[in-house]
């Protein structure tokens, strides 16, 4: 499995509910990627800020991504390829 270093700012369309985030779409540069499973969530801070971190599946790769609870900021921090 390859990883890929990415930390780049991108969009993402998400649902919140009582229950939580769930990311449903991102872009990355022009590309458009569904999130067809969320495979794992886990929080962490950064100084004053709370983050959530999502590892999500478009059904060929993983994403890493991150929200800053106090920005409302997304970002992809990772990307794990097969190959």
């Amino acid at each position: 499995m390859k990883i890929s270093e990415v930390n780049e700012k991108i969009k993402v369309a998400a649902v919140f509910d009582g229950d939580g985030v769930f990311p449903r779409w991102f872009f990355w540069g022009k590309r458009k990627r569904a999130v067809t499973k969320v495979e794992h969530v886990w929080r962490s801070r950064e100084g004053e800020a709370p983050l959530l971190f999502f590892a999500v599946s478009d059904g060929c790769n993983v994403y890493e991504l991150r929200l800053n609870q106090k920005t409302l900021e997304w970002r992809l921090e990772k990307v794990y390829m097969e190959g």
